[in-house]
Parts: structure tokens; C-alpha cells; sequence
């Protein structure tokens, strides 16, 4: 049986979905993440972006008030829905979201609460093309690697910072799947071996995995 490392976390069914195709998982975290300290002088504010789902819960917790949501990702529009609020937009990636701002919304000022080691895809794009907006960390990224002696027919990297998390401690072996073209990029550094996901979603992930090892 071919053994797959996960540096995330898998749900009891996302773990199934392997083992019923015949693929051993060992998942483990390798990043975490910590709020941190932030400030908001707007009574409400206007429109507001959030690149993850981490951003958005943080800013929830400190019950900031909100009129519009820019938001990057299935899973942070999803929570907005279960809490009845209303996305002005939603996009599968950092790269499509600021290419909808530019397009669509090029006229308005945005708060983009992140994190502190945040991306420079959208906060580029936004600058460039003169879009006001204000940057508001609002939590760290921490890595928590683990190093492994075993070698994994294949391993599943979700994030940048998972990445660069798993090669602190460790080197490649077998095949790499991941979630998205940003993440794709960090893996390219170390390894021209990897499958990137149709669609940005552990899900979709997983797909890749299981085809890829059942033509084998």
C-alpha cells in the first residue's frame, strides 16, 4: 500500500476517501496560526478583503463591523453564509480576486486584513493599478515541522508556508500534490514533481491524488 504524507490536518472522510482507494495517510499539521493584536479607528468599515479564512475569523472575533466582503476561497465564503452575511465576491485565488477589484470596483478604498507574513500578489496588483487600501495584520503564520525518516510515495501541500514548513526538516521523496499555482510556485523550488489541484480545495486535492497513484 502507498503511504501519502498530508502537511494539513485531514477530516475522518477526506482520510477515507484515501483509504478507500487503497492510499495509508499520515496527516499532520505543519503550520499553525496565532491572532494578534490589531486596531480599527472606522467605526464600520467599508469593504473589506480577506485572502483566508484564518483573517476572516480573526476579524469575527473582534467584532469588527463590515459592509461589503472581498473574499478569496470556498471555506471563508462558506462561514460568511452560515453567518447570513452576504459576499460582494468571492474568487478562488489572490491573483482572480484583485483582477475582479481592478475590473469592477477600481473606484473604492479597501481594508485588507491579513496576515503579517502575507502574500505580495494582491497588495501588488492593488498598488498598480492605484486602488487605495490600508493593510491590517490581523495574525502569524508559526511553522511546526516535523521531521521524517521514512520516505512517502507522496505528500500534499496546502499552503506557501506549508511548504516551506516541511522542507525546514525535510527533503522530497515520491510525488507532490498541491492545492493551487501559489503554492505550486513555493514547491517549484525544490521539486519539478508535483500535480497541482483543478480547483483550489482539498477535495480536489485528494482527486489528484487517487488518480495519480491508481495508474500506477
Amino acid at each position: 500500500m502507498k503511504t501519502i504524507l498530508s502537511t494539513k490536518k485531514l477530516s475522518l472522510a477526506q482520510k477515507e476517501h484515501l483509504l478507500n482507494a487503497q492510499l495509508a495517510i499520515v496527516d499532520v499539521d505543519f503550520i499553525a496560526t496565532a491572532p494578534i493584536s490589531f486596531s480599527v479607528t472606522e467605526k464600520v468599515v467599508t469593504n473589506a478583503i480577506f485572502s483566508s479564512l484564518n483573517g476572516l475569523k480573526a476579524v469575527l472575533d473582534k467584532g469588527v463591523a463590515i459592509k461589503n466582503y472581498f473574499c478569496v476561497g470556498k471555506r471563508t465564503e462558506s462561514l460568511l453564509n452560515k453567518l447570513n452575511i452576504k459576499v460582494q465576491h468571492c474568487a478562488p485565488n489572490a491573483k482572480a480576486l484583485s483582477e475582479y477589484i481592478i475590473t469592477n470596483h477600481k473606484d473604492k478604498s479597501y481594508h485588507y486584513f491579513c496576515a503579517k507574513d502575507r502574500l505580495e500578489i494582491l497588495p501588488n496588483a492593488l498598488t498598480k493599478n492605484k486602488i487605495i487600501w490600508r493593510e491590517i495584520p490581523v495574525y502569524k503564520t508559526i511553522y511546526t515541522p516535523k521531521k521524517y525518516e521514512q520516505e512517502f510515495d507522496g505528500v500534499l501541500f496546502f499552503s506557501p508556508s506549508g511548504v516551506e514548513s516541511y522542507f525546514s526538516k525535510n527533503n522530497i521523496s515520491g510525488h507532490s500534490f498541491c492545492i493551487g499555482n501559489t503554492t505550486a510556485k513555493a514547491l517549484k523550488k525544490y521539486t519539478e514533481q508535483y500535480t497541482v489541484a483543478a480547483q483550489p480545495s482539498i477535495e480536489n486535492v485528494l482527486v489528484k491524488v487517487i488518480k495519480h497513484f491508481k495508474k500506477q
